[in-house]
């Protein structure tokens, strides 16, 4: 029977004649961004645990995906709620059923501020909160809050010298503290970002001392518990050492975010499961599946993925397979998928899809153009033929998914389960 081919419009969505039921590639038109289904679940139980363990709140940081689908997940996983960057995303949030968000940002837009301050009309229990760190910012808040007759809650950042948003020391968070409370805003507590720090003790330090200003700011907030949010992808067993021995009546909220994917760089590299093993494991998630367009002189191929398709600015994609997908001979390159096995030569016949692992360092990324990929091939490379498919893996999970609004997840075998949508 013969399959019309179908007509993509969406970056990232499969043929719109595909199959219910297929491999990846198969009515695909590369490239493409995946999710492998057993790491999602692994990472989403892994995390939960350990922030049930330490006592924290979690409301991870959904700005790292934009897909409802997999914030939905972390919710339903047992997540207080989700984090965000921007009132815009808030909106995401809330339209897809998340009503407990956390905006970690000052917000100085009218209207956004109004749109805050008017959550808890549209839902009586809803809790949507936002950070202010400036005179300035509390009487935005203030203003908008009059403005709809509204209920603004907020948290005062603490930040620290050479980092980003935040007051820089405890008397002007106490300052803050007191204009929010005094203006009406319904003030919950303290907030902080320890993810711009060089390291775990650093960011300990830094937790302390946040903590120390929670205390400080405590009579100002009229609740019966205050709120203490902290948390990057990184540091974030430096938070729960510092905050082991926090008052009774304090929640820590903790906003880690890009733990759901995980990846094969920055946050590998990082990840506070590297250094308290005993506490879990993470797995990577994200592939990104390209097409060899070119191999023009020895040691150079070209894949058709780019800065448009791929994530680069914590350090560029990593070759975790090849897909010899084309008819014709393979070169003998060893399969070396079966741990502690002998090296077993792999062929391919028309319409194989045979997996390669290549020996670390044979192929590399050398850069990306907007939509190349040039591969450096040393010595063990594949013998890679215009046509074969090479599978990357990235480092930080932020800035790849936002370059797709269709994203496939996958199988352990490679078959497709679903798509999902991203919402930038």
């Amino acid at each position: 029977m013969t399959t019309t081919p179908g007509t993509v419009t969406t970056k990232g969505a499969p043929d719109p004649a595909a199959p219910a039921t297929r491999h990846v590639l198969d009515h695909a038109h590369l490239p493409v961004m995946t999710l492998r289904e057993s790491a999602l679940a692994n990472n989403t139980a892994v995390m939960q645990a350990y922030v049930e363990r330490h006592g924290l709140l979690f409301a991870p940081h959904m700005k790292t995906h934009m897909a409802p689908a997999l914030a939905a997940r972390q919710v339903d996983a047992g997540a207080w709620g989700v984090t965000v960057a921007s009132v815009q995303q808030a909106m995401v949030a809330w339209e897809h059923g998340v009503h407990r968000i956390l905006v970690a940002n000052e917000v100085l837009d009218p209207a956004g501020l109004a749109w805050l301050a008017s959550r808890r009309a549209a839902d009586s229990v809803a809790d949507v909160l936002c950070y202010v760190d400036s005179p300035a910012g509390v009487e935005a808040a203030r203003a908008a809050q009059a403005e709809v007759a509204g209920d603004l809650h907020v948290l005062v950042e603490v930040g620290f010298p050479g980092g980003r948003t935040g007051v820089r020391t405890a008397a002007a968070a106490h300052d803050v503290a007191r204009a929010a409370h005094d203006a009406g805003l319904s003030l919950r507590g303290v907030s902080g970002y320890e993810g711009g720090l060089p390291g775990v003790d650093a960011a300990r330090t830094y937790v302390e001392g946040v903590l120390a200003v929670a205390a400080a700011v405590r009579p100002l907030v009229d609740a019966p518990r205050a709120l203490f949010s902290m948390g990057g992808s990184a540091w974030f067993d430096g938070v729960v050492d510092a905050v082991a021995a926090r008052p009774d009546d304090l929640d820590v909220l903790l906003r880690s975010g890009a733990y759901l994917t995980h990846d094969d760089g920055f946050y590998a590299e990082r990840t506070p499961f590297g250094r308290h093993p005993e506490e879990g494991s993470l797995v990577p998630a994200i592939e990104v599946w390209g097409r060899v367009t070119s191999c023009p002189e020895p040691g150079l191929a070209l894949v058709a993925v780019g800065k448009r398709d791929i994530s680069f600015d914590e350090g560029l994609p990593v070759v975790r397979s090849v897909r010899h997908t084309g008819p014709g001979p393979t070169p003998p390159v060893p399969d070396r998928r079966a741990s502690g096995g002998p090296a077993v030569p792999v062929g391919r016949g028309a319409g194989d899809v045979v997996p390669v692992a290549p020996v670390p360092g044979a192929v590399t990324v050398a850069r990306l153009d907007d939509q190349h990929c040039y591969l450096a091939l040393a010595d063990g490379a594949p013998g890679l033929t215009p046509g074969d498919v090479v599978v990357f893996g990235i480092s930080h999970p932020c800035t790849v998914f936002d370059k797709w609004r269709q994203v496939v997840v996958l199988d352990d075998d490679e078959t497709v389960l679903d798509t999902i949508a991203t919402w930038f």
